[in-house]
């Protein structure tokens, strides 16, 4: 039989909430994955304070709550903890603090709010989105059959007419209806049914940087930075360089009047993350970043949606089709923006084996 504190610190290690155990003096004794995911410190060759890895307001709040708490042996929740650590990062959490009289050790438990509202906002995204993209492929399919016949008339008129001045103003409209029914047709056009196996995310991800030192302008530079520990992935490879490529793509054009312009692709491993309302415990993050002028705050809210874009000549198709890509795979994209620097992240949850096995 398995060792019970063998079984007790599996099982902790599985929950998405921090669990930080401390002793009376306010030491740290253990905590779980959860916890050191979320920026936690511990070392068990050494003693520390919890409160050396807190701001001052934290700190002090904090340890009257911990104090108070070992001494009334009473377990206490505060909703809405302001966390603020000494590297400044900020979170709102619930927490409870326990007393364990037999162990002679206080129990942390905190779930980050921010997630919660994460999962939200994700979902809320998610729906207005896909509405959108309903939409467009209905209008789409609308103006699909005018655009045939538009075309047709030209065509028509042009055989019939010979003076050059006809000729001229009935090609810009059999030209310009041409690529209208090419935007169209991409609209109406869903992504092709992913073709399923383990790759690896680096093997796609070189495949990109070829591709894209191939069309970028002289003074663009790409780098890579990516984290080798990442496992294989769960997709469709081709489909995956293609929703990358068109983020690339994206930037490059984005850079085109900016000086000693940069991209750089980075692979990281992500931890507690939403996706489309679920809180997935392990991911692959991706992020595409740039030191362009960023994002006009006009379109900021709708850049995945299908005929959006900043260029002028854009069709704005690029991210709503990697958006449709990574969502058949269960991921998602996210981006921020200001001024000298855009990244666009895409976090795709790292299936266990036997997950893949039974997919």
């Amino acid at each position: 039989m398995a060792d019970i504190n063998t079984i007790k610190n599996t099982l902790l290690n599985q929950l998405a909430s921090e669990i930080i155990v401390l002793d009376k003096d306010l030491n740290l004794v253990w905590m779980n994955d959860s916890a050191t995911s979320n920026g936690w410190i511990f070392n068990n060759t050494k003693t520390s304070l919890i409160t050396d890895q807190l701001g001052d307001k934290t700190s002090i709040e904090l340890t009257k709550l911990l104090i108070d708490c070992a001494t009334s042996g009473a377990s206490v929740t505060k909703r809405g903890f302001k966390l603020s650590t000494l590297s400044e990062k900020n979170r709102i959490v619930d927490l409870t603090v326990s007393w364990s009289g037999n162990d002679n050790v206080l129990i942390m438990e905190l779930f980050c709010i921010d997630n919660l509202n994460k999962i939200i906002d994700s979902s809320k995204i998610f729906s207005t989105q896909k509405i959108a993209a309903n939409l467009a492929r209905t209008l789409a399919h609308e103006v699909k059959n005018p655009l045939s016949g538009i075309k047709g008339s030209a065509q028509i008129l042009s055989s019939k007419l010979s003076d050059d001045f006809s000729k001229k103003f009935l090609k810009i409209i059999i030209d310009e209806t041409e690529r209208l029914n090419n935007i169209v047709t991409k609209i109406l056009t869903p992504p092709k049914k992913p073709k399923l196996e383990l790759f690896n995310i680096h093997s796609a991800l070189e495949k990109v940087f070829a591709l894209s030192q191939v069309d970028k302008d002289g003074s663009l530079i790409l780098k890579r930075d990516y984290d080798p520990s990442i496992p294989e992935i769960y997709g469709d490879e081709d489909l995956f360089i293609q929703a990358i490529l068109n983020i690339v793509k994206n930037a490059q054009q984005a850079l085109l009047l900016t000086t000693n312009p940069v991209i750089t692709i980075k692979s990281r491993v992500s931890y507690s993350q939403p996706i489309n309302g679920n809180l997935h415990p392990t991911l692959c993050e991706v992020s595409i970043i740039d030191n362009g002028p960023g994002i006009p705050t006009d379109i900021q809210e709708q850049v995945f949606f299908p005929m959006v874009s900043s260029k002028e000549h854009g069709s704005g198709l690029g991210l709503s089709i990697s958006q449709d890509i990574i969502r058949i795979h269960g991921g998602a994209i996210t981006f921020k923006t200001k001024s000298g620097e855009t990244a666009f992240s895409i976090q795709i949850p790292i299936k266990l084996n036997t997950e893949v096995q039974s997919a």
